[in-house]
């Protein structure tokens, strides 16, 4: 609360979690695929192993779409 209301930092910091999980995630790719992953963090996509890019998101049944 106290960092909510201008006060110290807050323990957590969110600036760092959201990099630091996408790391992870594209690791758990670069395992499955076996190759190493061109990351382009602008358009969100793997730029050098195409195959690879249809594990980044789920495919949901139509009558179950986010």
């Amino acid at each position: 609360m106290n960092a909510c209301k201008g006060g110290d930092a807050a323990g957590a910091n969110f600036d760092i979690s959201g990099p630091q999980a996408e790391t992870i995630l594209l690791g758990n790719i670069a395992l499955r695929t076996g190759k190493k992953l061109l990351w382009d963090t602008a358009a969100l996509r793997i730029t050098n192993v195409s195959e690879a890019n249809a594990l980044l998101r789920r495919q949901y049944r139509p009558e179950w779409g986010v």
